[in-house]
């Protein structure tokens, strides 16, 4: 979500008690899709069924078109999301904290290593 965001960026999300807006940075997953994708919400539409869900159009802020290609590669005909599968809206963020896990993904052997420094750190401060 550049240049909002970049890679290694700690995201803090929570689930709104109020209604989305046109504007907010979300999180959400689509069915089939591992990764959740963080995007800008670019309109907003309220049923008028009584259930009163939303329904989301979200775009990149470095994408030139909305995400609406994006939600029917995984489920055809689809033009919306809708506030049921957003994890959560971003309220601040960290930046570059991520990074350490991105490592330690990439890198197995940094996992290895930073546990073991925690067990000596244990085992030689113990009283």
């Amino acid at each position: 979500m550049e240049p909002a965001f970049g890679r290694g960026d700690l995201l803090f999300l929570a689930k709104p008690s109020t209604d989305f807006q046109v504007g907010d940075i979300v999180v959400y997953t689509l069915e089939g899709r591992e990764i959740p994708i963080v995007h800008r919400v670019l309109n907003v539409h309220t049923s008028l069924d009584g259930d009163a869900k939303q329904y989301l159009l979200t775009k990149g802020d470095n994408n030139r078109a909305s995400d609406y290609a994006l939600y029917g590669e995984y489920q055809p005909g689809k033009l919306w999301i809708t506030n049921d599968e957003v994890v959560g809206k971003v309220y601040g963020y960290a930046p570059y904290v991520g990074y350490l896990t991105i490592a330690m993904t990439d890198i197995p052997q940094l996992k290895v290593m930073l546990l073991g420094g925690l067990g000596l750190f244990a085992l030689l401060t113990r009283e």
